[in-house]
């Protein structure tokens, strides 16, 4: 059996690594947004 604290951890890291790709892809498509925004206004 797997200690708890183990186990919550390995959760806990999963979770930050999901954060950081949702960060990611947030942002991303805000530059896109913003970029193909300046090409419109052009």
């Amino acid at each position: 059996m797997m200690p708890y604290g183990y186990n919550w951890s390995m959760m806990s890291g999963f979770g930050f690594f999901c954060f950081i790709t949702w960060l990611v892809v947030i942002v991303d498509l805000v530059l896109l947004g913003a970029w193909l925004w300046k090409q419109i206004k052009k």
